[in-house]
C-alpha cells in the first residue's frame, strides 16, 4: 500500500495483516505515516498504488459497510461546536442500527460527561472521551483508533487502556490503535508494526520480540572494555567498570554464554521497554 503526496511519499509499500480478534499496535514517531495509513483503510483517502481490505470488503467502494462495522477514532475530533453531547448523540445514532442505548449512558456516566454541555466548551480530554463514546456505543467488530489518548491525562490514559479497550478486547473484537506512545499501549498489544517515514520496518507478536530483544549489563573487576563484540549483540554504552549491550536475538544459553565469556564478573540480562526496543532497532 502506498500514498504520494506531490512528490512525498507519506507511505510505501507498506504490507500488513492485522488478524482478527487481536490487539494491533502501528506504532511510531509522528510523521511516519500512520494516519495516512489510517485515512486509506477508513476510505478517506484513496491510495495511489496497492489495495486495502477491511473485514473482507473495499472501503472505496462499501464505505458506509464499512463504517457501520469499524468503530473509528481520529486523531482530530471534527463535531459541530454548537451542539450539546446530548444533540450530538442523537445526529449519530442513527447511522448505526446496532446502537446500544444502555452502553451509551453506561459511557457517558463513565467519562463523566454532561449531556448538556456545549462540545466547544468541552476540554480536549472531553472531547476525546466523546469520540470514543460515538466509536464504542454500537459494538463495532473493528476498533480503530489513531492517537486515541491524546489530551487525556494519565489516569484517564490508564483507564481508557486498561478497562475500556481490555474490555473491548474481550468480547473477541479487533483493535488497530495507532500511536507515538509507545509504552501505553505495551501491555495490551498482541503485535506491533514499527513505521518510519512511511515505511514498515519490523512486525511481530509482541511476545516474541520482547523474549528476543534484551538488554545486558556487564559488570568487570577492572575497566570494562571498549572493544567487546558478540554476535547478535551491538555494543551501547562503556562507563567505568560497566558495558551495556542490546542482545537482538537473545538465546538463553548461547548468548548467555557468550555473554559470560567475556570474562565479566556478573552478567545481567534485562528485559527492555516497547520505546527501547524500537530506539534500538529502527532508531530515534
Amino acid at each position: 500500500l502506498s500514498k504520494q503526496f506531490g512528490k512525498k511519499w507519506a507511505v510505501r509499500d507498506l504490507a500488513l495483516q492485522v488478524p482478527r480478534g487481536s490487539v494491533f499496535g502501528l506504532l511510531g514517531p509522528n510523521g511516519a505515516g500512520k494516519s495516512t495509513t489510517i485515512h486509506m483503510l477508513m476510505g478517506l483517502l484513496p491510495p495511489t498504488a496497492g489495495r486495502v481490505s477491511v473485514l473482507q470488503m473495499d472501503p472505496h467502494k462499501e464505505d458506509i459497510k464499512v463504517k457501520r462495522r469499524v468503530g473509528y477514532v481520529a486523531e482530530v475530533h471534527g463535531f459541530y461546536e454548537w451542539m450539546t453531547v446530548d444533540e450530538t448523540i442523537r445526529l449519530v445514532r442513527p447511522y448505526y442500527p446496532t446502537w446500544d442505548q444502555v452502553l451509551c449512558r453506561t459511557l457517558l456516566n463513565q467519562f463523566k460527561l454532561n449531556e448538556e454541555d456545549r462540545v466547544g466548551t468541552l476540554s480536549k480530554g472531553q472531547r476525546a472521551k466523546l469520540a470514543l463514546l460515538l466509536a464504542i456505543a454500537y459494538h463495532p467488530e473493528l476498533l480503530i483508533l489513531d492517537e486515541p489518548t491524546g489530551g487525556l491525562d494519565p489516569a484517564a490514559r490508564r483507564n481508557f487502556i486498561e478497562t475500556i479497550l481490555a474490555e473491548f478486547q474481550e468480547e473477541g473484537k479487533t483493535i488497530l490503535v495507532s500511536s507515538h506512545l509507545l509504552n501505553e499501549f505495551s501491555g495490551l498489544l498482541d503485535y506491533v508494526a514499527f513505521v518510519r517515514e512511511g515505511q514498515l520496518e519490523l512486525v511481530s507478536r509482541l511476545d516474541a520480540l520482547q523474549q528476543k530483544t534484551k538488554r545486558a549489563r556487564l559488570l568487570f573487576r577492572d575497566a570494562a572494555p571498549t572493544g567487546l563484540q558478540i554476535e547478535g549483540t551491538r555494543l551501547g554504552t562503556v562507563n567505568g567498570r560497566e558495558a551495556q549491550l542490546t542482545c537482538r536475538a537473545f538465546d538463553p544459553e548461547t548468548t548467555l554464554d557468550a555473554l559470560k565469556a567475556t570474562g565479566a564478573e556478573q552478567v545481567i540480562v534485562e528485559d527492555m521497554t516497547l520505546e527501547d526496543i524500537f530506539v534500538e532497532l529502527v532508531g530515534s
